[in-house]
């Protein structure tokens, strides 16, 4: 803050400058006028000032509604700005023919606009996981919602407005899909927050909380989803490849698609929880310790994990929402019936006998016969190098013996036989 204090004290003084030599050397308003509108340096330090009067401006709002920034706030704001510059200076080489001072002017807005979005995103999230706030904090995130909403809403139907006025295709497409971005987010982050008063409110009692903040997500991604898909076409056909919106459209669409896929898997898990899980019994409750490990409750009621680990029915279910592991030891929960059905397709697993099915018996069979096939298909291939240790021949290791004697024997030095009869016959000499 102090840094910018001074540059924007610089940059004051030096505009200042400017427009005194301007209307001192004219001497009337419209040849100063003139001149600061054609002289470069003037042009410069007009257009600095305006970017440090919108900094200004935006640190003011920020100092209102949020105060001092966390470090968590701080790390999501530097990365993403990085990432939007990037993309908007893509979208700066598609929209080049409408090119202005204008143009400049909305897109330093809008990544201003965009950067206090975030700082309203993580400030929710950091209220969700706070255990106590105060009253102040509630109304300015509030305050600060309302705000962007109102921004979004004025700076889109402005962009609307362009459009309807041109009847062509302008940079006024760019804007109107960005800001109706912002907007729906801001809608999304807003009704999540007020998912979280209300569980507040019935003090952590909300059942439904994790089910409706669920589909608030699936939701929102489906609407970002068409409005990127939308904006693409839209670009696509009147400028060409709209390479800044490829990396937003990708990351949309992996996750509304992870959304769905745990949307289906937990509908199967919850389907027939009752028949899935069965309840703990009174000794099972007695013999461990019977506090729900989610939400840290005594438990009079609960269901039975594969594992063995307990839990709250309601607790089950949200936890269902999120992970689909125990809890507790991080297991996987897999239904009975896809639980046994891998358990009898592990190699080794034998039935027990007079058990045997004719089923079971003909999928062994054909295990067995698949094993010997690629055993058979081992050995063909090795064979063919000469160099078989698959399936060797009946008299390869009768074979390979008496080579390795033979070579033994051919290695050991001879005897001297005259040496070995004159050691003994002056042995009983010495004795």
């Amino acid at each position: 803050m102090a840094r910018l204090q001074t540059y924007a004290a610089f940059s004051l003084l030096a505009t200042a400058s400017s427009v005194y030599y301007a209307f001192s050397s004219r001497e009337q308003f419209y040849p100063a006028m003139v001149y600061l509108s054609t002289s470069k340096i003037c042009f410069v330090l007009l257009l600095n000032t305006g970017l440090v009067a919108m900094c200004v401006a935006w640190q003011l709002v920020k100092r209102l509604f949020l105060g001092s920034l966390r470090e968590a706030e701080v790390e999501r704001l530097n990365e993403q700005s990085w990432r939007e510059v990037v993309e908007i200076l893509f979208a700066v080489t598609i929209f080049r023919q409408d090119f202005s001072v204008s143009f400049l002017a909305m897109v330093a807005a809008l990544l201003l606009v965009k950067a206090l979005h975030w700082l309203a995103q993580k400030r929710v999230e950091y209220i969700e996981t706070t255990p106590s706030v105060p009253m102040l904090s509630h109304i300015r995130i509030v305050s600060f919602m309302a705000f962007l909403l109102i921004i979004d809403c004025l700076f889109l139907s402005n962009s609307l407005r362009s459009l309807i006025q041109k009847r062509e295709a302008s940079v006024a497409i760019f804007f109107s899909f960005e800001y109706m971005i912002l907007a729906t987010s801001t809608v999304s982050t807003f009704v999540k927050y007020v998912f979280y008063v209300s569980d507040m409110l019935m003090e952590g009692q909300w059942e439904k909380k994790a089910v409706y903040t669920f589909y608030l997500e699936l939701v929102s991604d489906l609407v970002h989803l068409s409005l990127y898909m939308l904006f693409f076409i839209a670009i696509f056909l009147n400028y060409g490849v709209p390479l800044h919106l490829i990396r937003e459209l990708y990351e949309t669409f992996r996750n509304f698609k992870i959304r769905i896929a745990d949307y289906v898997r937990y509908r199967k898990i919850t389907s027939n929880m009752n028949e899935r899980f069965p309840d703990a019994s009174a000794e099972e409750l007695n013999a461990s310790d019977a506090t729900c490990i989610i939400c840290r409750e005594e438990m009079t009621t609960a269901k039975k994990l594969l594992c063995g680990h307990l839990f709250h029915v309601h607790c089950l279910r949200s936890w269902l929402e999120r992970q689909h592991t125990c809890p507790t030891c991080r297991a996987p929960i897999i239904p009975a019936d896809n639980g046994r059905a891998a358990s009898a397709r592990q190699p080794g697993a034998q039935p027990a006998a007079g058990t045997g099915t004719p089923a079971s018996e003909g999928a062994s069979g054909e295990n067995m016969s698949r094993r010997q096939a690629k055993l058979e298909a081992a050995a063909a291939a090795a064979s063919l190098y000469g160099r078989s240790f698959v399936y060797p021949p009946a008299n390869a290791l009768s074979q390979f013996l008496s080579l390795q004697v033979h070579h033994s024997l051919k290695q050991v030095p001879p005897i001297n036989l005259r040496k070995t009869k004159n050691c003994s016959s002056k042995t009983p000499a010495m004795v």
